[in-house]
């Protein structure tokens, strides 16, 4: 696979996630909500990313 489609294959990967939880993050209890912020906190999503994933977690809870 070329260095473009994997970019492309974990930039649609987070965008998903980030809609699935947008989806879910009023729930009070939800197992769905519990494993996408375990995605967002694990060192996988930061080694996929770059990014660091308490930020990007602490953004999609305050409604970004």
């Amino acid at each position: 696979m070329c260095e473009n489609g994997i970019f492309n294959l974990v930039q649609a990967i987070v965008k998903q996630a980030a809609k699935d939880y947008r989806a879910v993050r009023h729930e009070k209890e939800s197992y769905e909500k519990d494993k996408l912020e375990k995605f967002f906190l694990s060192k996988w999503f930061s080694d996929l990313t770059g990014l660091d994933g308490e930020m990007v977690l602490g953004r999609l809870k305050a409604g970004d």
